[in-house]
């Protein structure tokens, strides 16, 4: 069991290094669109993009997650390597077909979505759209679609190349996208009539990209890299049996984004951005240390599940669990406490102005709350995946999308986007106890009382640094009398750089395991 952790903080290093390198492109991304493209052009192309991007976590991660790779990992450990790739040929066939399907629907029928923006502007009080906006919209949206054809094959082939334990290729390949945007934001802006659609061609060429070394990858890992085209594989049918539960409870989650976008847009220009850039600045630790974990237990979770050892599929969680709040705590801590001059140095600049900061601070506040409950969620989302219980998550996620719907309701009147932002932490947090609870009346208690003092710890470790964060930034913000760039960094720079320092030393201080854990792994991979 040693040496399994060592293998998981191993892979969830991998893949949390390869996503830290994606994440910060793209957040040059984001300060890229914010400087150059104008307001409520950026915010079109926001909701236009959000589409596809959320069809990609419908049939793509999700269905990797809970179709295809508990599928795969049992092929792989009960049949022969032969078998394994036969199947995620005749997969690779299927996710064509329906990717197709998709694609081609949603640029047909996406006109019809906006029209759900009349329906929700009265309960926002907000300005709402003029309909050249909304024209705008809608053709960004449809140019914008057949990213999720694109997009969702890159994403299937993650999950063979989970299974045979490369991890670097699908974490460093989403930030081919990121540079196709920023290039052509940067280069190419000029040369059509609506800037927004430079970036529309920086999708497509991220896209291409993002494929096209993913497949790559696919035939050197797993020896497999074009479909067989066998839709009558037994495989395919198991997966769909495994799949339309996870499309189910997807969707959940997915309205709730869509119903979100949609109240933002209906409150008229800057809640949009505000909500999109808070979220992007909770999504870089997200991505790179719980959706990292997540990853990177799923397949030993699997495998755990296929050999029928609870006590493995249990100890695996836990881990889990610890490793994500070990990464996650001291990340939402300086979020919330140090909102204002992150935005400030990241974003306010050309296009991006005060006002834009005000409002994506505000929200930032409500979001950060939840970083913990949102990687919680996706750890503990693994643990029914690895034994093929789909309908289960399908049931809490729904359950979760009408909480965040009436508390949208409730909630965007009286305070606006900020409204919804809170909406989604409540809401995710429910989501995470509930599936908790009965994970634990599945396996047996996820914790012990090694479990509880490694997370009590932790909580004095981000304490203490919670505490310095808010001397030192007092103390460096007297420093300036001018609002610089150099002011801006070192308000950020300098109180991180000491609560961080904090933070190291009292873990090690207090011989905070997952801090060994990964300390060793730097260790080894020096030698």
């Amino acid at each position: 069991m040693a040496e399994s952790k060592r293998q998981l903080s191993k892979f969830t290093a991998v893949f949390a290094g390869g996503t830290l390198i994606s994440r910060v492109l793209g957040l040059v991304r984001d300060m890229a669109i914010g400087a150059f493209i104008p307001l409520v052009s950026r915010d079109a192309f926001i909701v236009a993009f959000r589409l596809p991007n959320m069809l990609r976590d419908l049939v793509g991660e999700g269905a990797s997650n809970a179709a295809f790779i508990p599928l795969l990992a049992e092929t792989l450990e009960t049949e022969s390597e032969d078998e394994f790739r036969r199947l995620v040929s005749a997969l690779m066939s299927a996710m064509i077909v329906i990717l197709g399907a998709i694609t081609l629907l949603g640029v047909l029928f996406l006109p019809y979505l906006f029209q759900l923006l009349d329906v929700v502007k009265p309960v926002t009080r907000g300005k709402g759209l003029a309909p050249e906006e909304v024209a705008q919209m809608i053709s960004l949206a449809r140019w914008t679609f057949p990213y999720i054809f694109f997009i969702g094959l890159t994403v299937f082939a993650m999950g063979p190349l989970f299974i045979k334990k490369h991890y670097a290729t699908p974490s460093w390949s989403p930030a081919l996208l990121n540079v196709s945007l920023i290039a052509c934001c940067v280069a190419l802006r000029g040369y059509f009539p609506d800037p927004a659609y430079a970036l529309v061609l920086g999708v497509w060429l991220g896209g291409l990209a993002q494929l096209a070394v993913q497949y790559a990858a696919l035939r050197r890992h797993a020896g497999v890299w074009r479909p067989n085209c066998q839709l009558r594989h037994p495989g395919i049918r198991a997966a769909l049996w495994l799949l339309v539960p996870v499309l189910i409870g997807q969707a959940a989650g997915e309205v709730n984004k869509l119903v979100d976008t949609l109240f933002a847009a209906a409150l008229g220009a800057g809640s949009v951005s505000a909500l999109f850039y808070a979220n992007r600045l909770v999504q870089l630790p997200l991505s790179v240390f719980g959706i990292a974990t997540s990853a990177a237990i799923l397949p030993t979770l699997s495998q755990a599940a296929a050999r029928a050892d609870t006590e493995d599929l249990r100890d695996t969680l836990m881990h889990g669990l610890r490793q994500s709040f070990f990464l996650t705590c001291p990340a939402l801590i300086g979020l919330i406490v140090l909102r204002t001059p992150i935005i400030l140095l990241l974003f306010q600049r050309g296009h991006f102005d005060a006002a834009d900061a005000t409002r994506t601070a505000a929200a930032l506040a409500f979001y950060a709350a939840g970083l913990l409950s949102f990687a919680w969620v996706k750890v503990t989302v693994a643990g029914f995946y690895a034994v093929k219980d789909t309908k289960t998550p399908v049931i809490i996620a729904s359950l979760s999308m009408l909480l965040n719907i009436v508390l949208n309701f409730a909630l965007v009147g009286p305070m606006g986007f900020r409204g919804l932002a809170l909406a989604t932490t409540i809401s995710f947090t429910v989501n995470f106890v509930l599936l908790y609870v009965l994970l634990c009346r599945r396996f047996g208690p996820l914790w012990n009382a090694t479990f509880v003092s490694d997370l009590v710890r932790v909580v004095a470790a981000t304490v203490a640094m919670g505490a310095t964060l808010v001397v030192v930034q007092h103390q460096v913000a007297g420093l300036f009398d001018a609002d610089t760039l150099l002011a801006r960094f070192t308000e950020v720079a300098g109180p991180m750089a000491a609560a961080g320092l904090v933070y190291l030393l009292v873990c090690a201080a207090l011989r905070v395991p997952e801090l060994g854990h990964f300390m060793a792994l730097l260790t080894r991979s020096k030698n």
